[in-house]
């Protein structure tokens, strides 16, 4: 009984020193480059090494392998980050219109408004896992993001809510932020998104058995 006790304890600080660590890389690295050129490159490799963690065990060099996928995905995380943030930009100053001229627009146009924002936030929060999971084409990764990210609507909304705890809580504890904030909320999305995945794949499976049987 001590010894199964003293072995959780242990699997818990080594859990626990390893998402700090990747918490730190993901900070240090999304300064490092100037927030502007580093955060994406950032975001998607703490999400590369927390696939690995899932897919392939812990026993790898966490440090070595994170700055490989910042170095490797770089110019594509960068591409990815700033089309995104550009069309953010864009839905910004179109929100600003809608404000300023609310009486002048019909309530059918400010529903489309928003539901292209709820489009966007879709495309958002699924396009780096995907983007960490797949080989594809920046174009293929965006419609990708958006079929699965409406194919599965719960579990979009469930990494939408996380992501806002995340903001939530770096607010009032900035010890959490500081040390594992990004980690933590890496290796849930990470889990929900390969659980996800498995799902589609399956039906993707079952389906193709389908149409060669017939």
């Amino acid at each position: 009984m001590l010894e199964r006790t003293v072995t959780g304890v242990d699997v818990i600080f080594r859990w626990v020193s390893r998402l700090a660590l990747l918490n730190m890389l993901w900070l240090l690295t999304s300064l490092g480059g100037l927030v502007a050129a580093g955060v994406f490159p950032a975001v998607s490799a703490m999400l590369a090494v927390t696939r690995k963690w899932m897919m392939e065990g812990t026993e790898f060099p966490v440090v070595k392998t994170y700055f490989r996928h910042v170095k490797q995905d770089f110019w594509k995380a960068n591409l990815i980050g700033w089309i995104l943030t550009a069309a953010a930009i864009l839905l910004y100053f179109n929100y600003e219109i809608l404000h300023q001229w609310n009486s002048e627009f019909s309530v059918i146009v400010t529903a489309a408004f928003y539901f292209i924002v709820f489009l966007f936030l879709l495309v958002c929060v699924n396009i780096f896992p995907l983007f960490v999971h797949y080989e594809a084409g920046v174009g293929a990764l965006f419609k990708n993001a958006f079929i699965i990210g409406f194919a599965r609507l719960p579990l979009t909304l469930l990494f939408l809510v996380l992501l806002g705890g995340m903001v939530y809580f770096s607010v009032i504890l900035p010890a959490a932020f500081l040390f594992f904030s990004g980690s933590l909320v890496s290796c849930t999305v990470m889990k929900l998104m390969l659980w996800s995945l498995q799902k589609v794949d399956a039906v993707a499976t079952d389906t193709e058995q389908v149409e060669y049987s017939g």
